[in-house]
């Protein structure tokens, strides 16, 4: 095991130390267990040398007492190799209750804090990542602690001393024959050295595949509606079956080269068991040895190959292990979006925000701001429109922090939000996405997820706010009906409502609206901008629109193009001053002759 694979366990030796009380119950029991199995042969030697044959019971089992008939003695044989067995098996069980418990607390540990560890990553990070992957990480890489463990370091552990004390005992009994059946033990160790390196490779060519199965079902199951619009069924379950294919494949040379190496393990060390029994059975024919020793001795040398065979085997879990312990620590290593944030929580919050002198990148070429300056005021509602790619969405990112300008700055209330605390500085913004994010759960508990503690009353109130009131007054169940994963029992105009409501409950003083009624119908969009008017009132309000007649309601309109800022100002100055978005708004003329006339100009937005 190379020193860069012992530095990667290391990494994980925490889980181990949280638990190191159960533990240590788990290597008592299994050293128990040992020795209940070095016990076991010896009775059989009495029934054979001192029952069956003519030599006298060992001291041992006359307990310092008389001798013993040849009947009483064959029945305290049998009892004690009646008794050794159910220790055995009971010690084997407690054993292995033990190390289940272990494992899975551990594991339970491990998925906590990596679920954890998930949520503190910033959005860049999750931008590059796939879903599939992150959930084949927290399932099925995380078992991986539980397999090293307890099916790796700790059977280790026990089966090297056992070995050592079971070679102690082979060679107390005999030296000779003791030599020669552990002459086979650094052949196996060499063996195993060489060996666990291509499991290792091949095992994380395993943990790729299996991932990359996990992605496609992922992505498919998501879409699984435009999947279906498309006819695209045939196609992604051909596309699945040569994922679950190349899983297949990688997990066959996985399991194939694992058996290999046990094979020639268990080859070599039953060559050394038959040259042992050949050697003791001569001995006992030249009268050196009885047949009970003998059998006493070859079965020291079956326990003895077990705990070496079972080295190689640890051996192999642990190589086997090594990828999944990579690619958890590949994210436990990643650096998490709070690092190097402010820890100023201001105590009044007004919403003034302006951009100084900010470019954006997303990665190396990409850039997709340009020198932006811009203030908006405590109140103001600012429109930012352009065509796709302009930068519009990412401008309005920055000021939550899912992403850092490249240059520049961006201050609230004339503090930059690089000084101020990432969580309360998320708290003062509330957020209308063009697809609202519904969870699986009660219209109650959506209401209030931005504010978990709220009272009924108060989610009442919000959704008097947001016009959602009454479709849940109509329903059975009320605010405890079940939306369906994703909020699938309700209309967009439900869930855009709901998501109104969301906000109205976190009364946050800065409101971003992203193209929050674009999937609307015109009826639907008229009632959502009522709802939206009264969130916006007296709320510094940053809205993203394709759309100009949402554009429109704002007292500033911001024109972005190739990321930068080419007209800012009124509808009515921007259409005269025949720019950019004179031009947008000509593109979209269609657009403005359907738009219902009170959508037109702001409703006493200040």
């Amino acid at each position: 095991m190379t020193r860069s694979s012992l530095a990667l366990y290391g990494r994980l030796a925490g889980y181990v130390r949280a638990e190191a009380r159960l533990l240590t119950v788990t290597m008592l029991v299994m050293l128990a267990t040992t020795a209940m199995t070095l016990a076991r042969p010896w009775p059989m030697q009495v029934v054979v040398d001192s029952v069956l044959g003519p030599r006298p019971a060992p001291s041992w089992i006359t307990l310092a007492g008389g001798p013993l008939s040849r009947g009483t003695l064959l029945t305290v044989a049998v009892v004690l190799m009646i008794a050794t067995t159910l220790l055995t098996q009971g010690l084997t069980l407690g054993q292995q209750y033990a190390s289940q418990v272990l494992g899975q607390r551990m594991v339970l540990r491990l998925r906590c804090d990596l679920y954890a560890k998930l949520q503190r990553l910033s959005l860049t990070f999750h931008d590059r990542a796939s879903v599939g992957d992150l959930i084949h990480r927290l399932t099925a890489d995380a078992t991986a602690l539980q397999n090293i463990v307890t099916y790796g370091f700790v059977p280790l552990a026990i089966q090297c001393l056992t070995a050592a004390a079971i070679a102690g005992t082979v060679f107390a009994l005999d030296s000779r024959l003791g030599l020669v059946a552990l002459s086979i033990v650094p052949i196996l160790i060499m063996w195993t050295l060489w060996f666990s390196e291509p499991i290792r490779r091949r095992t994380h060519g395993l943990a790729t595949a299996e991932s990359r199965l996990y992605t496609a079902a992922s992505e498919t199951l998501s879409a699984i509606r435009a999947v279906k619009s498309f006819t695209m069924e045939e196609l992604e379950t051909r596309r699945f079956a040569e994922r679950a294919r190349s899983s297949q494949d990688a997990y066959v040379r996985v399991m194939t080269l694992g058996s290999l190496g046990g094979l020639v393990t268990d080859a070599v060390a039953g060559l050394t068991t038959a040259a042992v029994v050949f050697l003791g059975a001569r001995a006992v024919l030249s009268g050196t040895m009885t047949i009970g020793e003998l059998l006493v001795f070859v079965a020291y040398v079956a326990a003895l190959y077990g705990p070496v065979t079972q080295l190689t085997g640890a051996a192999i879990v642990i190589q086997r292990s090594a990828a999944s312990v990579e690619r958890i620590v590949q994210i436990l290593d990643e650096e998490d979006e709070h690092v190097g944030q402010g820890h100023v929580r201001p105590s009044r919050v007004d919403g003034r925000v302006v951009y100084h002198g900010v470019a954006a990148s997303y990665g190396a070429g990409r850039a997709v701001l340009h020198d932006v300056d811009l203030a908006i005021e405590p109140g103001e509602r600012v429109a930012f429109v352009g065509r796709s790619g302009a930068g519009k969405t990412t401008l309005v990112s920055l000021l939550l922090r899912f992403y850092r300008p490249v240059e520049g700055r961006v201050a609230l209330d004339g503090q930059d939000i690089d000084e101020l605390d990432l969580t309360w500085l998320r708290q003062q913004i509330a957020l209308v996405l063009q697809e609202p994010i519904i969870f699986s759960g009660t219209l109650a508990e959506n209401i209030a997820y931005g504010r978990p503690g709220a009272t009924p009353d108060e989610i009442v109130a919000a959704s008097r706010a947001a016009g959602l009131h009454e479709f849940v007054a109509s329903l059975p169940d009320g605010y405890a009906t079940e939306v369906g994963e994703r909020g699938v029992r309700l209309s967009g105009g439900q869930r855009q409502r709901l998501s109104i409501a969301r906000a109205f409950l976190k009364d946050a003083r800065i409101l971003i609206l992203d193209e929050p009624t674009s999937n609307l119908d015109a009826t639907t969009e008229l009632q959502v901008f009522a709802a939206l008017d009264e969130l916006a009132r007296g709320r510094t309000t940053l809205v993203i629109s394709h759309r100009l007649a949402t554009a429109r309601r704002a007292d500033r309109i911001v024109v972005l193009a190739d990321g930068r800022i080419v007209e800012q100002g009124s509808h009515a100055t921007l259409l005269a001053a025949r720019g950019a978005y004179a031009q947008l708004y000509r593109d979209q003329g269609a657009d403005r002759q359907t738009v219902p006339e009170a959508l037109v100009e702001p409703q006493g937005i200040s």
